[in-house]
Parts: structure tokens; C-alpha cells; sequence
């Protein structure tokens, strides 16, 4: 019986202990987790802000020194206000026609012994190109000097055997075979002096004493070489091209429509190009004949249009990209290569700031680029419309080539805080 109550104390006793032991731990949790929530906001999770913010700069601004943009081949201007061409786009190249190309030649072979040119100088019409050396020559000008040596005593018998007939004193048959000597000499003195020219000789300034062995090759136009075939010592056959000229100043275009665009054409349109390999390079044209007969088998009829601005740098059978103009809208433009794609968005990238930096004991210039959101519009020649979806200042200068690089250098997370 006192072992049984015994044994009941035990358990109140312990029963008991638990009981007020619940609170306790109730209380050292609670006081642990307000040791944790009265922690500084830099003990609780410093990478998330970080990353937060670093993500933010790094979408809104880049920082780029001069000699880096340069680097790139990355430019600055302005949105420009452009009259982008509604129109019909096709190709063409530049040309020039056959009229304004030429083969240098001689009549005469020989020894090349000088050569005056080189591929690309710009000659003028008459103008000395080389010499040929040919012995032939030589019997020619002997035969025109001796010639007119005869010539002056063919004539003065000419005029004695006058004398003797007006006289009754001469035979008919002597005056008339004088007279027709006298007559074969004239004419052979007129050829030899036409062949001596083509040699660029001059016979009436040809004497014994400045007799010549060389040919004289002249520039039949004005314009550039643009191609030479000879060499000093080698051997030039009469009739062989020695060298090529094409005067660039006569350049057109001739453009390619396709059938089905053909009734949009007419003589009098205006036409922009831009070359295939520059871009930035615009011209103005004015169409002046429309093709009647498909060039080949791509159903393409040629159109020709005369340049009317600026002709310099253009050169025979550079390619083109046309329009031809049927209407235009004054738009907000940049050059396309300063518009980048990114995700499906369209950016451009303006100059946010402007500072002026000493480095390596050097003044450089450092641009803090903002990137702003656009809507492209037209687009034609190099320009593209942009219609701007965030704020961009006024007058404020962009990027107009090099965009991706500097989309590809935000991206590396390279930016600057301020």
C-alpha cells in the first residue's frame, strides 16, 4: 500500500515538471526569434540588393571613353529630321557607258620605252601616255622629207614645161606626164603625212635634224586608267589595247525592275541610291528611259537614270541599293546601325552625359550612354524612323553606328554608377 502511493507521487511529480517546462521553451523561442528579427538590415540579405540594383544601372547606363567608341567604329550625332521615300526598291549599279570608255592603241608595233601612267591616274585628252620604239617609222619620216624635196622640183619643171607650151616650144605629152607626177606627189605627201600623225608626229615640223624612231601613244579621251597591259621592253603588236580609260565623271545607274513593277515607273521620277558597301553614301538620280525588253532570264527590264549630284567616288559596276521615289513623309531618323534588337525590343542609345577625363597624362573624353526603348518606322537608304517609347531629352546626341557593341558591352555588365 505505501509502495503504491509512493509510486503515484512519482508521476504527479513528474507530470508536473513538464508542465511548467512548456513555457520555458516557449519563451527561449520566442526570444530567439526576436534576436533574429532585431538583426541589421545588412545582416539579412545583402546579395539580393545588390543584384537588385546592380541590374538597374546596368539596363539604364554605360560608360564609354572616346578611343573606345572609335574603336568600335562608333558614332555620334543627332535625330535627324529626313525625308524617307516611300517607294519601290530595287538594285542597279553604277555605269558607264561605252561612249565614255576607251582602249589605248597603236597603228604601228614596237619596243615599249617608256610608260608614262599608272593604274588609277587621271589623264586628259592628247595627253602623253608611252613610246614605242619601231624602225619602220623611221623609213616613213625619210620618205615624207624626201618627198617634199621632190615635190619643190616636180613643181618647178611643172611650171617650165608651162612656160615651153604657152610657147609653142614643148611637147604636150612631157607637160601632161609632169603634171601627173606632180599630182601623185601631192597625194602621197597627204597620206604619209596622215600616217605620221597617227604615230603623233607632226610632219610640217619635221626636218632632217629631228628625225624620230619612236611612236607617241596618247590619251584618245579625258578620264582614268583604269587598266595597263604593256611593260617597258616588251614588244606591243600594231592593235593590241595597252592600256584602258574610263572617265567616271559620265557615271549612271541602271536599275532593275521586275515586271510586275514596271507600270510604277515613268521618265522624270526621282530615284535615291546608296552604295551596297557604304551605306551612308546617298545619291539623288532622275530616271530618263524605261527598258523595253527583259534583260535575260530573270524577267528584269533595265532602267536607266542619270546622276544629277555629286559623281565623286563612284566607279563603273559598283553595286546599289534604289527606291524609286513615289512619295515621302519628313520623319525622325537615325542611321540604322545605331538602332539595336534586343529581345524582340528596339533601343537606341543617347548621350546621358559628357565628361572630360586625364589618363596616361592624356585629356579624354568619356560618354555615359542611357538606353532608351524605340518603335522603328520607314526605313530607306540607311535611315530608319524612330518613333521613341521611354523619354529621350531633346537635341541630346545618340549613338548612329556601333550599337551593338554597346549593347554587347552592357551586357558584360561593364556600367558606370554615379
Amino acid at each position: 500500500m505505501i509502495s503504491s502511493i509512493k509510486d503515484i507521487n512519482m508521476k504527479t511529480i513528474a507530470i508536473m515538471g513538464c508542465f511548467f517546462m512548456i513555457p520555458f521553451l516557449i519563451s527561449c523561442q520566442l526570444s530567439t526569434a526576436d534576436k533574429e528579427n532585431k538583426k541589421s538590415p545588412k545582416e539579412t540579405s545583402p546579395i539580393a540588393e545588390t543584384t537588385h540594383t546592380d541590374t538597374t544601372e546596368q539596363q539604364e547606363d554605360i560608360s564609354i571613353y572616346e578611343d573606345q567608341l572609335k574603336a568600335i567604329d562608333g558614332k555620334i550625332g543627332l535625330i535627324e529630321r529626313k525625308n524617307l521615300k516611300n517607294g519601290l526598291q530595287a538594285v542597279g549599279f553604277i555605269r558607264v557607258h561605252n561612249q565614255d570608255k576607251a582602249s589605248v592603241t597603236s597603228l604601228y608595233g614596237g619596243r615599249i620605252q617608256a610608260i608614262y601612267i599608272s593604274p588609277g591616274a587621271i589623264v586628259r585628252k592628247g595627253q602623253l601616255l608611252a613610246t614605242l620604239v619601231n624602225p619602220q617609222i623611221i623609213s616613213l619620216q625619210e620618205e615624207y622629207l624626201t618627198l617634199i624635196n621632190n615635190l619643190d622640183l616636180t613643181k618647178i619643171e611643172l611650171e617650165r614645161q608651162d612656160e615651153l607650151m604657152r610657147g609653142n616650144a614643148g611637147a604636150l605629152k612631157n607637160y601632161q606626164n609632169i603634171k601627173s607626177q606632180f599630182t601623185q606627189q601631192k597625194i602621197r605627201k597627204a597620206s604619209i603625212q596622215k600616217q605620221l600623225a597617227l604615230a603623233g608626229i607632226n610632219a610640217n615640223k619635221l626636218t632632217a635634224e629631228n628625225i624620230r624612231a619612236t611612236i607617241s601613244l596618247v590619251a584618245p579621251i579625258s578620264g582614268t586608267i583604269s587598266n595597263i597591259q604593256m611593260e617597258i621592253g616588251g614588244n606591243a603588236d600594231a592593235g593590241a589595247v595597252m592600256a584602258n580609260i574610263i572617265n567616271n565623271a559620265e557615271v549612271d545607274l541602271d536599275i532593275y525592275i521586275y515586271e510586275k513593277d514596271i507600270d510604277k515607273v515613268r521618265v522624270g521620277q526621282e530615284v535615291t541610291f546608296s552604295l551596297s558597301n557604304n551605306p551612308s553614301k546617298i545619291g539623288q538620280a532622275i530616271v530618263d528611259k524605261v527598258g523595253s525588253s527583259f534583260e535575260g532570264e530573270n524577267k528584269a527590264i533595265a532602267i536607266h537614270a542619270r546622276i544629277v549630284e555629286n559623281k565623286n567616288g563612284l566607279i563603273d559596276g559598283m553595286g546599289v541599293n534604289v527606291v524609286v521615289g513615289t512619295g515621302s513623309q519628313l520623319v525622325s531618323a537615325i542611321p540604322t546601325e545605331g538602332i539595336v534588337n534586343k529581345e524582340g525590343k528596339n533601343y537606341l542609345f543617347y548621350v546621358a552625359k559628357q565628361k572630360v577625363n586625364r589618363r596616361e597624362n592624356k585629356t579624354v573624353i568619356e560618354y555615359i550612354f542611357k538606353r532608351a526603348q524605340i518603335k522603328k518606322g520607314v526605313s530607306s537608304l540607311g535611315y530608319t524612323q524612330v518613333i521613341p517609347l521611354d523619354p529621350i531629352p531633346n537635341n541630346v546626341k545618340v549613338a548612329t553606328s556601333g550599337a551593338v557593341f554597346i549593347q554587347a558591352k552592357m551586357d558584360g555588365g561593364n556600367t558606370h554608377s554615379h
